[in-house]
């Protein structure tokens, strides 16, 4: 995975980057603040990535591509805008020739696969950030994998009389919106005719190594054998789970004659894994579609597509104000643009910056936020809550059990301290305060895109 420190400075102050890096610039009048990217990733994945900047009213700002600095583990660039909100979103470089993307795209343009190329790999992130008037901001990326790998596909004990052998699974999303949400119209299908193995009877196999995007709820997966010109036997199963972004699939069935075809697959996991754990599924004659409708689920009342009641969505996927989500408490959603803020899980106390000046508390606190805990499934950055956000908290049912008193933002580079008194069960929200000490808690706020 790849790691993006995006770092913003007033046009005045110099920065110490911790790491050996080169810059693109582009300049503007002084008075704009700096906005420096710089990529970090793991050994043997490039560091180069192309950043779209997005303004608060979702028209492009900048488009910024990093440097390769020499090294795998670094590429930066630096561009300075007016104070303001910005939306960024970070491709991998490397394969982006493979892909067809606006040339003045918004946050939910469509990126999808280029005509006339095989589709590339493709890492994404996405991350807010605020260039306030004096003060400096860290956003901190970690660039995800929204493609899977089709690494092989098998079938074996064929009949001697098969003269060929197919294997279609579909539907595949057919694209990504830069805001990281799925395209679900016009749903990819892959087939693959298989090829007879020299060595071992009865096995036809390819390994195309297809990149994809995920699978649109679980797929069907479809084997048609072929005799001779115009006969030919097909056999379909829909399997138990979807199939998601960063895992790499190794597809094989075994032809059980009378019982028909066994279909077995192997997942591996994140992060793009080398070794893999089985996931089994079977089906057999009464999948073949000259017998039914080819759907083996018919009589599982599980299968959503039995029970038009049963939600295609956990609802404890989709992020709703006032309650939980991935552990953190939701303070709000913004519905129309997928996005929503979380309270950590986490909260911390004997804070001491040495001195009463809030400017020197908030540098202070905003040193703590890279190292902050992270949340499995959460990615985004950690930032101080806002004063109507720690409020928001207050009025969220069991989130603040005990009185405390919460760091916050009153403005944009004002910080202060919210109390919220605990008494018999009830929560009421004291007068705001400007003074501090170790009994003050700290408890970040993550912007996220779900």
């Amino acid at each position: 995975m790849k790691n993006f420190f995006v770092c913003s400075v007033a046009a005045v102050m110099g920065f110490v980057c911790l790491v050996s890096c080169s810059e693109q610039e582009s300049e503007l009048p002084s008075t704009s603040h700096q906005l420096r990217i710089v990529t970090h990733t793991r050994e043997g994945e490039a560091p180069l990535a192309r950043v779209y900047l997005f303004n608060a009213d979702n028209t492009l700002a900048r488009t910024i591509q990093t440097d390769d600095a020499g090294s795998y583990t670094s590429a930066s660039a630096s561009i300075k805008l007016p104070s303001a909100t910005y939306t960024l979103c970070a491709l991998n470089a490397s394969d982006l020739a493979h892909f067809q993307i606006p040339d003045n795209p918004t946050p939910t343009s469509v990126i999808s696969k280029a005509a006339n190329q095989s589709m590339g790999d493709l890492l994404m992130a996405t991350a807010s950030a605020t260039l306030p008037d004096g003060a400096s901001e860290v956003v901190d990326m970690t660039l995800q994998r929204k493609v899977l790998e089709l690494s092989t596909v098998s079938v074996s004990q064929v009949p001697g009389d098969v003269t060929g052998v197919s294997v279609s699974i579909n539907p595949f999303y057919s694209g990504i919106q830069f805001n990281g949400t799925y395209v679900g119209t016009d749903p990819v299908t892959c087939t693959f005719d298989l090829v007879a193995s020299t060595t071992t009877t009865g096995l036809w196999e390819i390994t195309p190594e297809q990149l994809v995007f995920p699978s649109k709820d679980k797929p069907e997966i479809t084997v048609t054998f072929t005799r001779g010109d115009n006969e030919a036997s097909t056999y379909t199963y829909t399997a138990s789970e979807a199939m998601t972004a960063n895992n790499k699939y190794n597809i094989s069935g075994v032809y059980t004659e009378p019982l028909g075809v066994t279909i077995t697959g192997s997942i591996t996991l994140q992060p793009w894994p080398t070794d893999s754990s089985p996931v089994n599924f079977d089906f057999d004659e009464q999948n073949n579609s000259a017998n039914n409708s080819g759907n083996n689920n018919q009589n599982d009342p599980n299968d959503p597509s039995n029970n038009p009641t049963n939600p295609t969505t956990d609802p404890s996927e989709v992020p709703v104000a006032g309650k939980t989500y991935k552990g953190c408490y939701v303070v709000s959603v913004d519905e129309t643009n997928r996005k929503a803020v979380l309270f950590s899980p986490n909260e911390e106390k004997n804070y001491s910056a040495g001195d009463t000046d809030p400017a020197v508390w908030l540098t202070y606190l905003k040193s703590k936020l890279p190292d902050w805990p992270s949340v499995k499934d959460v990615t985004g950055t950690w930032r101080i809550p806002e004063l109507k956000e720690v409020k928001a908290l207050a009025n969220i049912s069991g989130a603040i059990t005990a009185t405390t008193t919460y760091f916050c933002m009153e403005k944009t580079s004002q910080l202060c301290a919210q109390p919220i008194i605990v008494a018999a069960g009830n929560v009421h929200i004291d007068a705001k305060t400007y003074t501090f000490d170790k009994n003050t808690c700290f408890r970040p706020v993550i912007d996220i895109t779900y």
